[in-house]
C-alpha cells in the first residue's frame, strides 16, 4: 500500500525540482526580454527624442507608419531579399546536399568545410568583400566586364536603383548557401536508403525518387529551416549597413536600418519603437500561420 504515495511523492518532488531549475531561465527571459518588450510598447505610444520630456500619444506612431511609404518600402525590400535567399541559397543548398549526400561521394568533408566557411565570417567583412567586387570603378565585375571589352564602369550595382537590392540579395545567398547545405547533408543522410532502392525497382526515376522518396523524409528540417531563414532575413541589419546605409534613395532600405535610423539617427524613440513593434507582430503571425498550415498538411 506505500509503493504508490511512494510513487507519487517522488514524481511531485520530481515536478518541483523541474520548475525550480527552469525559474533562472525564466527570469533570464522576463528581465531582458519580457521587460524590454513591454517598455518598446511604451515607448511606441510616446512621442519622445529620448532626452526631452515624454508626450504621450496613444496610437498615432502606429497610424503615421501605415502612412509612412519609407516604412511600406523597407517592408517589401524585406520580402524581396527574404525570396532572394530562398532562391540563391535554401534551394541551391539543398540541391548540392542532395549530391553531396549521395553514397561513394569523396570529399564529404571538404566541401562541408569550404561552403560554410563564408558562414563564420562577419558580415561586416564579407559586406566589404562583396561591395569592393560591386565597385563600378576597380571592382571585380568591373574588371571582367573590361576583360571581355565591355565598359564595367557603367555598371554601378550596388549604386542603381533597380538593381542595388539584387546586389545585396546575392551577397546574402551567398552566405546562406553552405549554412543550409550543411543542415539538409545531416539531413539527407539519416533517411532510409531502402525506400529508395524500393522505389528504384518499381522503376522511379531520379527525380522521383528526390521529390517523392527522399525529400518528405526531410519535410520537418525543410520547415524549420524556412522558419528560421524567414525570421533571420527579416533581422538583416549589418550587410545593409555596410553596403548602401539604405542608399541609394532608400533602394535598399530594409527593417531593422529603418528602425534604426528612426530611433537613432531621427531621434524617433517612439516612432522607432512602433515600427519595432509592427515587425515582431509579423514574426508572431507567419510563425504562427506557418506552423498551422503545417500541421494541416501533416493531419491531411
Amino acid at each position: 500500500m506505500q509503493k504508490p504515495l511512494f510513487k507519487s511523492s517522488l514524481h511531485r518532488n520530481q515536478v518541483i525540482m523541474g520548475y525550480v531549475l527552469i525559474i533562472p531561465a525564466l527570469l533570464f527571459f522576463f528581465v531582458f526580454f519580457g521587460y524590454s518588450l513591454v517598455q518598446a510598447f511604451h515607448y511606441s505610444t510616446l512621442d519622445w527624442d529620448g532626452v526631452t520630456e515624454q508626450t504621450y500619444v496613444g496610437m498615432q506612431n502606429y497610424i503615421d507608419l501605415v502612412h509612412d511609404s519609407v516604412f511600406w518600402k523597407a517592408f517589401t525590400n524585406n520580402i524581396f531579399y527574404t525570396v532572394g535567399i530562398l532562391i540563391f541559397g535554401v534551394l541551391p543548398g539543398l540541391l548540392l546536399a542532395y549530391v553531396l549526400s549521395r553514397p561513394g561521394i569523396k570529399g564529404r568533408t571538404l566541401f562541408r568545410s569550404v561552403y560554410f566557411f563564408p558562414r563564420i565570417i562577419s558580415a561586416v567583412v564579407y559586406g566589404a568583400v562583396w561591395k569592393w567586387i560591386y565597385d563600378p570603378r576597380n571592382g571585380l565585375v568591373t574588371m571582367l566586364i573590361n576583360m571581355f571589352g565591355g565598359n564595367g564602369s557603367d555598371i554601378a550595382i550596388t549604386g542603381n536603383v533597380k538593381t542595388a537590392m539584387l546586389g545585396i540579395t546575392i551577397t546574402g545567398g551567398w552566405t546562406y548557401f553552405g549554412f543550409c547545405m550543411v543542415i539538409f547533408i545531416a539531413s539527407f543522410m539519416g533517411t532510409d536508403m531502402e525506400l529508395e532502392e524500393a522505389a528504384t525497382l518499381d522503376g522511379a526515376n531520379k527525380w522521383q525518387l528526390f521529390y517523392s522518396v527522399t525529400l518528405p523524409q526531410i519535410k520537418p528540417v525543410i520547415n524549420t529551416v524556412l522558419i528560421y531563414t524567414v525570421i533571420d532575413c527579416f533581422k538583416v541589419y549589418d550587410l545593409v549597413l555596410v553596403m548602401t546605409s539604405g542608399g541609394p534613395n532608400d533602394a535598399t532600405q530594409i527593417m531593422t536600418y529603418y528602425i534604426y535610423k528612426q530611433a537613432f539617427t531621427f531621434n524617433k524613440f517612439g516612432y522607432g519603437s512602433a515600427a519595432a513593434i509592427l515587425l515582431g507582430l509579423f514574426m508572431i503571425i507567419f510563425t504562427v500561420v506557418y506552423n498551422k498550415s503545417i500541421g494541416k498538411e501533416d493531419e491531411a
